[in-house]
């Protein structure tokens, strides 16, 4: 009888959606050699190839995405078990997963969560802060019950979506910088300025390079940065500008100076995206939390798969 535990299915289905052993054992904290071994012998127990491999990384066989569908419904299975059983082991009544990229998770989440457990104070939420494709494929994959993202990406097919809060964008500048007398610019006029950026694949990096490629020029980024408080940080001691969310400011800026300039590019108003499974079986825990979310906005984007 084969036997395939989980945690070797769970790195089978990390290679299989990020079609690179290496990238995979990044993802997952381990050793390419150490999943390479696990995938071989994946193969020896269904005596079948899972992968083709090739010079930059490897695709799934028609055996692999047979293995890899019934993985997903696999964990589907697990993870309402665990929900609805896991009272009984740990005196814990309910869990919710959810994965938010960085802005929400500073700005809306904490809030949120006191809110929930207010009133529901024996559910575990497992708040995970990821970027805004892997909270969208997580969500795809059914590793989160609600993912929620910044709406300025298109979302595969799969997934029901909905709109959540909107932020405003602002860019911070030292206070001795000449944008600092204005009240409100455009981003074309940040066309010469030094830049402290976030990561590359952070959703507000994307959406900046690509404002920035629509208005003729390209970032000059001096420093680059994992998050917002080390990005004001550096705006605060003059070594360049950066755009953050305004909300994110409101207890960075209380003791060390900054200014906050208004953009009016039309983009720089968005929205926040809740996204779950099409179909998903939520828990009744996640679908309670999803009730909180989404009581902010009743409003349903128009698509369910598409651009956001």
């Amino acid at each position: 009888m084969i036997k395939p535990d989980l945690t070797t299915l769970r790195i089978f289905l990390a290679v299989h959606r990020i079609g690179s052993i290496g990238k995979a054992a990044e993802h997952e904290h381990i050793a390419p050699s150490a999943i390479s071994k696990r995938i071989r012998a994946l193969e020896a127990e269904f005596g079948a190839a899972l992968f083709y491999r090739h010079a930059h990384g490897v695709t799934a066989t028609a055996a692999g995405n047979a293995l890899a569908r019934h993985a997903l419904a696999l964990f589907d299975d697990v993870n309402q078990m665990t929900s609805e059983l896991g009272r009984f082991v740990s005196g814990v009544s309910g869990q919710v997963r959810i994965y938010a990229h960085t802005s929400a998770v500073v700005e809306f989440l904490p809030q949120e969560v006191t809110q929930f457990l207010a009133k529901h104070g024996d559910v575990e939420i497992l708040l995970r802060e990821e970027s805004r494709a892997q909270v969208i494929q997580s969500t795809v994959d059914g590793l989160t019950d609600i993912g929620i993202f910044a709406g300025n990406m298109s979302v595969p097919q799969g997934l029901e979506v909905f709109r959540y809060r909107r932020d405003r964008l602002v860019a911070l500048v030292p206070v001795a910088h000449p944008l600092a007398t204005r009240s409100a610019i455009r981003f074309a006029d940040t066309r010469d300025c030094n830049f402290i950026s976030l990561a590359a694949t952070s959703s507000l990096q994307i959406l900046l390079n690509s404002a920035a490629r629509s208005s003729g020029f390209e970032l000059k980024t001096r420093i680059e940065v994992k998050t917002f408080e080390a990005a004001i940080r550096m705006v605060q001691v003059g070594l360049g500008i950066t755009v953050v969310p305004e909300g994110v400011l409101k207890h960075e800026l209380a003791e060390r100076p900054g200014c906050a300039v208004s953009l009016t590019d039309p983009w720089a108003d968005r929205w926040h995206l809740i996204c779950v499974r099409s179909g998903q079986r939520l828990t009744a825990s996640a679908a309670l939390m999803l009730d909180q979310l989404r009581s902010h906005t009743a409003k349903v984007c128009p698509l369910k798969g598409g651009p956001a």
